[in-house]
């Protein structure tokens, strides 16, 4: 049976570069969440090259909204017969604030905690029962260093509504780690990468742009992702390079 992949944010950024790389892996069905099908960048991914019994499977997920990941889980299973999903990344995420705790708004806070934080526990939970079908099942979120507590005092980044969701949803894997004994689960740190998010966290400290290509990137996420298991790495924090990053 393939191998099972679902990624959202796949149209574009890291999950983008992540998809390709799935796709050109043999017997592999790869399903891309975005959060609009009618997107340009979808017509992209659909004429993206596709290796030898792989599929490419484009389903609807926005990560604000708490019922895309059911009608997606139902979509997959009654449309392309899925019955299993061997690896769920939530690449999907926001980040569009960068201001000083006492000048940030908190409808602000609201809204990355809507689709950082809540957005992952919603996809997780709509896909559970698929995942738990899977032999070794793996639920991975691209998080941020920017959501250690641990290194809080060494990051002079106005991040505080974005760092909060990114601290909260690691708490979320956390816990799926101890709670779910056949899930490998993790928060990963993607690096800075040149991405629309992390240049503009690069401009905020003057710098020109984020210094880690997304192609860079995605290797290394799809290699951490692929040799993971629940004994050496669920549990962990770690960076696409498999150091670990304090809680």
């Amino acid at each position: 049976m393939a191998y099972t992949v679902l990624i959202t944010g796949a149209n574009r950024g890291i999950g983008k570069d992540l998809l390709k790389l799935y796709l050109n892996l043999p017997q592999t069905t790869a399903i891309a969440a975005v959060r609009s099908l009618s997107h340009p960048s979808v017509d992209e991914i659909r004429n993206l090259p596709v290796a030898s019994g792989t599929r490419l499977i484009v389903v609807k997920i926005d990560s604000a909204s708490m019922e895309d990941p059911k009608d997606a889980a139902t979509v997959l299973q009654d449309q392309y017969a899925i019955t299993k999903l061997d690896t769920v990344i939530a690449n999907a995420g926001i980040g569009k604030d960068w201001s000083l705790v006492a000048q940030t708004a908190i409808d602000e806070v609201e809204d990355h905690f809507k689709v950082n934080s809540i957005g992952p526990f919603a996809l997780y939970l709509a896909m559970r029962p698929l995942l738990l079908a899977s032999a070794k099942p793996k639920f991975v979120v691209v998080s941020t260093e920017l959501g250690s507590i641990g290194l809080q005092g060494e990051r002079k980044i106005k991040d505080v509504a974005y760092g909060m969701s990114k601290a909260a949803v690691n708490f979320f894997v956390g816990k799926l780690h101890h709670e779910e004994p056949m899930l490998t689960a993790f928060p990963i740190h993607p690096g800075w990468v040149k991405t629309t998010l992390g240049n503009a966290i690069a401009e905020t400290l003057g710098m020109k742009e984020a210094p880690i290509t997304q192609e860079q990137s995605a290797a290394g996420v799809l290699e951490q992702v692929e040799k993971a298991t629940k004994a050496e790495t669920s549990g962990r924090f770690i960076t696409f390079e498999g150091k670990d990053i304090p809680w």
